[in-house]
């Protein structure tokens, strides 16, 4: 079986092309690198390092390496041979492959192949859907005759992954984790999957949703709490054990609303929150809090990672405590470089934080949400 993937990147080789590997593919990779594309070519084959595993080094094999800009023919033979295409570049860099990829499936189309399919593995929503628009913004063929040669399912991803450099070679390391969610019914068979190691779904919205509800707004969460707790840098947050069992308690609140709203079992979230913050854990990485909690005033928004999960579970009259702690927290984040945290305490100084939790947050004066985020604000910043 052969795979094209473009991308050649962390995510790329680290992710995508590990699960294609996994069921068997031979993989050419589309890619502009030129020093990445010498080197598959030159041994076929590259590492990754497993960290959860002791950094147990892993083999992918079997595998090439094409440039879209000085062999672009070539690449368009390799998409009509080939048994699944995929993509990891970036939502961002669809009109770059747009081009090349729609050639091949036209190519596809006119040598009379199966219809075959185009897998974006891409940290967007309804990536799928923008791929093909992309292809049909080309001119190259109608969006009739894309469809005639391929399938777009929409998917959501999550891995870990970071460059190495080991045994002389440009590798990987990987977290063991991971997850794929791919729209099964918009294969072009959903009896027939095409990569071992991905989940099917034919709800793709719960799993975006667990994803921005549970690990984004852990994350964020830790952050806000960690820095009114004097900490800069988010592993040494979490290298305290009771700060990990707080962030665990507020996902625990995330974990029963997907359990009520989308049918998840609560051994399935309770895997979740662990894989979440064995990935928040990661033995030798350092992130700034003031990189993972930016943009504070987009992470209020009404169905955003912290007020969202925060609403519903009102809705449902689940404990949202720790969550609208959170959200009290988020209106104290003071980071001078941050255009968005200097616009949110410029409000709340200028308005009040009562007229700055409706402003930015959607959630009613008057309400025991809003009653408990001005009570929680108030306490925080007494004790900053």
């Amino acid at each position: 079986m052969k795979a094209v993937h473009f991308g050649a990147g962390k995510i790329g080789r680290g992710f995508i092309a590990d699960l294609l590997h996994d069921t068997g593919y031979e993989i050419v990779f589309v890619d502009v690198n030129e020093k990445v594309n010498a080197e598959l070519n030159k041994y076929h084959n590259y590492y990754l390092y497993v960290i959860e595993e002791d950094y147990r080094r892993k083999e992918i094999d079997k595998v090439s390496a094409l440039s879209p800009i000085t062999e672009e023919d070539k690449v368009v033979e390799a998409i009509v041979e080939a048994d699944v295409v995929t993509t990891a570049v970036l939502a961002d860099n669809f009109p770059k492959i747009a081009g090349t990829l729609a050639k091949g499936l036209k190519a596809r189309l006119g040598a009379g192949k199966e219809r075959v399919n185009v897998i974006p593995c891409e940290n967007a929503l309804f990536n799928g859907d923008l791929l093909l628009k992309e292809l049909v913004r080309t001119g190259i063929a109608s969006e009739d005759d894309f469809l005639k040669a391929a399938a777009f399912p929409n998917t959501a991803v999550d891995r870990m992954v970071f460059g190495t450099d080991k045994d002389g070679r440009d590798g990987i390391d990987i977290g063991k984790d991971h997850e794929l969610a791919v729209e099964v019914n918009k294969l072009v068979d959903p009896e027939k999957l095409p990569i071992t190691g991905a989940e099917y779904t034919d709800n793709l919205q719960k799993f975006l949703e667990r994803k921005l509800y549970t690990i984004n707004c852990g994350h964020a969460w830790s952050g806000y709490i960690g820095k009114l707790m004097g900490y800069e840098i988010i592993q040494d947050y979490f290298a305290v054990p009771e700060n990990i069992e707080m962030t665990r308690e507020v996902m625990r609140e995330v974990a029963a609303l997907m359990v009520a709203k989308h049918g998840f079992t609560e051994k399935e979230m309770e895997d979740y929150i662990t894989f979440a913050l064995n990935r928040f854990c990661t033995p030798g990485i350092k992130d700034t809090i003031t990189r993972i909690s930016r943009a504070p005033i987009r992470k209020l928004a009404p169905n955003d990672r912290l007020v969202g999960p925060a609403v519903q579970c009102e809705e449902r009259n689940l404990k949202n405590t720790l969550l609208l702690r959170g959200i009290a927290a988020t209106f104290l984040f003071d980071v001078k470089e941050d255009e968005q945290s200097v616009e949110l305490l410029q409000y709340v100084a200028d308005n009040g934080i009562e007229d700055a939790v409706t402003h930015f947050t959607g959630i009613k004066a008057g309400t025991r949400m809003f009653d408990e985020i001005v009570k929680d604000y108030n306490e925080l910043k007494e004790g900053k």
